[in-house]
């Protein structure tokens, strides 16, 4: 993007342009390794689906960074399956973790084959998607979405659907340790899937969950799990991230979450008891809506926005806030560019469907 709203920022000494990784990976690391060395990087953080993009590239191009940059991330065929919503419900199961009953769906007849199909409630999504994109609610007795099409490379993950209340848990690893820490239910969120609001809660059971898996996946980088806790206490983990999420945005910065990015502190940095943050634009867009909170009034919408902090407005930083309208612009033309909504428009040009960057 021309302009990025971290550009006005106080807190960045420089930006760049670099070619889009979605459609020229190479030369987007090529970029970042040229950035690398010319202003001495330590440790680069890539966040969203570029976390698989440079990964990828990395794998067979690794001369194109630096050898003194650290790259904060797990090799590509971990964060791969991660990625992939049935592999990632496939390596729970392999650690014994119990997950809800599941299937891949490659056409209508695999459907039909489902050992759940006729008496349960199922979910139906991407294996590779994000921002809880096409998620289909599929009843018992009720005909298939007649707009559901079929992709080879991009199969469905079918899975049994669970009432109860959404968390999304999100964390700083190294090599399989947690550095820092942050679990938040799903409350206003666009279409009820994809949050707008992020409040810190704590809660023992996702954290015991979270340390046992990235323990066991030796995981380092940035992850986040999406879980959905029933009425009788049961937990399961229906999606993984293995990438930045919003949950990052809880760390205010007198926690110094920037230690655990250098993997340098001890004790598992938390953010503020009680910290409560929104993607204002977001909010303003969709949260006012039915859809984005069941049985919510406007009159609750306006209370909850105007005590909840916004991520981008800031009395220690304001240039941003004040730059929004310039941001918002980058991501409409992105949205005109590909022919996508404005909730894609914002991760078009770095998702990654599963394919090699290098090989296309």
């Amino acid at each position: 993007m021309p302009l990025p709203i971290s550009r006005f920022s106080s807190s960045v000494t420089e930006t760049f342009r670099t070619p889009r990784p979605r459609h020229a990976p190479v030369d987007w690391v090529r970029s970042l390794g040229r950035i690398a060395r010319q202003r001495c990087v330590d440790l680069v953080v890539p966040v969203h689906e570029g976390t698989e993009i440079l990964a990828g590239v990395l794998a067979r191009y690794p001369e194109l960074m630096p050898a003194s940059t650290t790259v904060l991330m797990s090799r590509l065929d971990l964060v791969a399956r991660l990625e992939n919503k049935y592999e990632f419900q496939n390596a729970l199961k392999e650690q014994g973790v119990p997950t809800l009953d599941f299937g891949l769906v490659h056409s209508r007849e695999d459907i039909e084959a489902l050992d759940f199909r006729h008496d349960e409630t199922f979910a139906l999504k991407r294996v590779y998607s994000r921002g809880s994109q096409e998620v289909y609610k599929v009843h018992p007795g009720e005909p298939l979405p007649s707009d559901l099409t079929f992709e080879p490379t991009n199969p469905w993950l079918a899975q049994r659907w669970a009432e109860g209340t959404s968390y999304c848990s999100y964390s700083v690893c190294h090599d399989g340790e947690i550095k820092a820490h942050a679990v938040y239910p799903l409350r206003y969120a666009i279409d009820g899937t994809s949050g707008l609001t992020f409040e810190s809660v704590r809660h023992e059971r996702i954290t015991a969950w979270v340390r046992q898996c990235v323990k066991a996946f030796r995981f380092s980088g940035q992850v986040g799990f999406d879980f959905i806790e029933e009425a009788d206490q049961k937990l399961w983990s229906v999606e993984c991230n293995p990438r930045a999420t919003s949950g990052v945005l809880l760390f205010d910065p007198e926690t110094r979450v920037d230690r655990a990015f250098f993997g340098v502190n001890e004790d598992v940095i938390i953010p503020r008891p009680g910290a409560r943050k929104m993607l204002g634009p977001g909010m303003l867009m969709y949260g006012w809506r039915k859809s984005s909170l069941p049985g919510n009034t406007f009159r609750g919408f306006i209370r909850d926005f105007r005590r909840t902090d916004g991520v981008i407005f800031s009395r220690r930083d304001p240039k941003p806030g004040l730059a929004l309208p310039i941001a918002m612009g980058n991501v409409l033309a992105e949205a005109i560019r590909y022919r996508v909504n404005i909730p894609a428009a914002f991760l078009y040009d770095h998702n990654w469907d599963g394919a090699s960057p290098v090989d296309g």
